[in-house]
């Protein structure tokens, strides 16, 4: 009797693998949605895989519900979809959504904070692409100092968080706060910092690093050619050490708000702390985020006599020892045809 049934077992046995194929692979296939076209879907905490796949299905992304419930299910991944927003793309399967979902693999938006840019500019740029409010921003930055070496107590600082946020490209959740932002941001200068051995190098030359930032700042905004900054930063350094004024035009720029192709010489008599005009030192804060390579040209400055320089018409710099010799500089430099 046994061996009567078998064959019928067998068969039943074959019956449900076919239909369990036909579920998951022909139902599953979802190959009549427009491929190409993606779809951003938030998938919120607290949701069921039923949720889930009653949303996709809304979405036209997937063609049965039940269908990717049963994908989830089978692959032991049912409870392990997880919350945030997604970029899915019209004509996945439903194998692939359902991987994409529990791997994380959250949709994010490439966010790029150039050399030199500033607090103000980083905000500026967050707003215009649509990821932030510039306000929000900026006063975020005004104390945010989560590393001992960004605390100060020199109340002429404008912002805290000035010279730590990384030049880099992120990856941003889409709905961030600015806040969350600034602090991915300032947590990859620390990183890098760390990686590159920087503190080290700070506390065995007896530096500060907000000082080291600070002239950094600077260096990465005077140099167009990146060869020159340490020959820029020795400049700053021999200024400092001989008590004149640094008279960077970059101070003036900052203090404005703007990139002046000339600064004036009424710029120059600016009243702020951040004017290196009118006041010996350093600013109280730095001006922009410099890059690693400017920071190690401050802690590896290239030996010379030089005092001063002058961009020439193709932004290098012409670089001299006295006074006389910078003033002769500037004649043939404005003396000579653009």
């Amino acid at each position: 009797m046994f061996k009567r049934g078998l064959p019928l077992l067998v068969a039943s046995l074959l019956v449900l693998l076919l239909g369990a194929y036909w579920a998951l692979y022909f139902t599953g296939n979802n190959t009549e949605y427009a491929k190409g076209h993606q779809y951003l879907v938030t998938i919120k905490p607290g949701m069921t895989t039923a949720d889930i796949a009653d949303l996709l299905h809304k979405k036209h992304l997937v063609k049965t519900p039940e269908a990717f419930r049963m994908e989830a299910r089978l692959r032991g991944l049912a409870g392990k979809l997880e919350a945030g927003q997604y970029e899915i793309e019209g004509g996945m399967s439903n194998r692939e959504i359902v991987d994409i979902l529990s791997q994380g693999q959250t949709y994010v938006v490439k966010f790029t904070v150039p050399e030199g840019f500033n607090v103000a500019k980083t905000a500026k740029k967050l707003e215009a692409e649509g990821l932030g409010n510039a306000a929000k921003f900026r006063e975020a930055a005004r104390n945010y100092t989560p590393y001992p070496y960004m605390e100060t107590t020199n109340p002429d600082v404008a912002y805290k968080a000035e010279g730590f946020i990384y030049p880099a490209t992120y990856s941003l959740q889409p709905g961030m706060s600015e806040k969350d932002i600034l602090a991915v941001m300032v947590k990859a200068f620390n990183t890098e910092m760390n990686k590159a051995g920087i503190p080290d190098e700070v506390r065995q030359q007896k530096y500060s690093l907000r000082d080291v930032v600070n002239l950094a700042s600077m260096v990465e905004l005077e140099a167009v050619f990146p060869e020159e900054q340490p020959r820029i930063a020795q400049v700053f350094l021999r200024r400092l050490h001989l008590y004149m004024p640094i008279q960077s035009d970059t101070t003036i720029q900052y203090i404005l708000g703007t990139q002046k192709q000339e600064v004036t010489i009424a710029d120059t008599k600016i009243q702020s702390p951040y004017n290196t005009y009118l006041h010996d030192g350093l600013p109280p804060g730095p001006i922009g985020s410099p890059s690693l390579r400017a920071i190690q040209a401050v802690l590896h400055p290239e030996a010379s006599d030089y005092l001063y320089f002058v961009a020439e018409k193709d932004g290098h710099h012409r670089f001299t020892k006295t006074y006389q010799e910078h003033l002769q500089a500037i004649e043939d430099i404005n003396g000579k045809q653009p």
